[in-house]
């Protein structure tokens, strides 16, 4: 019987690099958003800080810049957490679709990865069965030969009662 050969081997191939992709595409996002989120934090503990330092301005009225200018540089803390936000649930919505693709690629490969084994498993049975089916045949064409020449089956002289 002829080795087993995957026809569609090649689309097994395609499967599996597109799965590679997949992940590194996932893996890549999960790294912007995990910068996304750490820019993020820094932003807000910038925005507490400079909270802080407007109050205590606010104690001392006399000393430093005037309040206007605590105000603004607060105001701009806040526009960038705002859009670190913003960016940040981008960067969560593209680890989303990511991982759905990954999910999707997986399960392409998956069912052409079932398709093989279970071609393989007839493969091998029919191999198997064949094999079988030629030992049968074997065996049977040995016992005619050992009739039609006369000679007992067990290989050994026969013996008769009485003798």
């Amino acid at each position: 019987m002829k080795a087993f050969r995957f026809r569609v081997q090649a689309a097994l191939d395609l499967r599996t690099r597109e799965l590679g992709a997949a992940q590194r595409e996932l893996a890549h996002v999960e790294t912007l958003r995990a910068a996304a989120r750490e820019r993020l934090v820094r932003v807000a503990d910038a925005l507490a800080r400079a909270r802080d330092a407007t109050a205590e301005r606010m104690r001392d009225p006399g000393a430093g810049p005037p309040l206007e200018w605590y105000r603004s540089w607060m105001l701009g803390f806040d526009d960038e957490r705002a859009a670190c936000a913003k960016a940040l649930e981008a960067c969560d919505a593209a680890v989303r679709r990511a991982a759905e693709d990954c999910r999707q690629a997986r399960l392409r490969r998956e069912s052409l990865d079932r398709l093989r084994q279970r071609l393989h498993r007839r493969h091998t049975d029919a191999q198997t069965a064949e094999e079988r089916k030629l030992l049968d045949e074997l065996g049977a064409r040995r016992h005619t030969a050992a009739r039609t020449e006369g000679a007992p089956e067990s290989g050994g002289p026969r013996r008769t009662r009485g003798h």
